[in-house]
């Protein structure tokens, strides 16, 4: 009687808590009712592949971009998935270290000017890396936030696209 009284106890412990912990995942939940599917490429945009966009009005901000083709950019995406853009950038180049940053990405771009009286000084400038996209095509953009044009580019930089559909 004893034991029968204990099996019941623990029995109905078993119950309540094993009751409070299930979950119920299911594949309608995860990936909504068409699925979800990661799709991602990595560019390597070189210093030449760049384009001035020269707007020739005063006042009006010049920019440079870059346009690349991703077919997994479609119009299912547009309407219903998502595109996201990161940025890898060295953070420290001795050890080798570096972190992929996602887009827009606003840094800190040091520049060596002259001033009229001939002397060099260090100009900080908020340099803006962003995207756009439609179907199959996405767009990168480089502009200064100072309202001037953006300094010539010299060095190759490595974007990675996730396409969610």
């Amino acid at each position: 009687m004893k034991y029968l009284k204990l099996f019941i106890v623990a029995a109905a412990a078993l119950g309540i808590f094993s009751a409070c912990t299930k979950e119920y995942i299911t594949k309608e939940y995860i990936t909504n009712v068409n699925g979800a599917q990661i799709f991602v490429k990595d560019y390597t945009i070189n210093p030449s592949d760049w384009k001035l966009n020269e707007t020739n009005v005063p006042g009006s901000d010049n920019y440079y971009y870059c346009d690349c083709n991703n077919e997994d950019i479609t119009d299912e995406v547009i309407a219903l998935g998502t595109v996201h853009a990161y940025i890898y950038t060295v953070y420290d180049a001795a050890k080798n270290l570096g972190s992929w940053n996602p887009l827009p990405f606003v840094y800190p771009l040091e520049i060596v000017t002259t001033d009229d009286s001939g002397n060099e000084e260090v100009v900080i400038v908020a340099e803006n890396t962003r995207f756009d996209y439609q179907k199959g095509l996405i767009t990168f953009i480089l502009q200064d936030l100072d309202g001037y044009s953006p300094e010539q580019i010299t060095n190759s930089m490595s974007i990675r696209v996730c396409v969610t559909k």
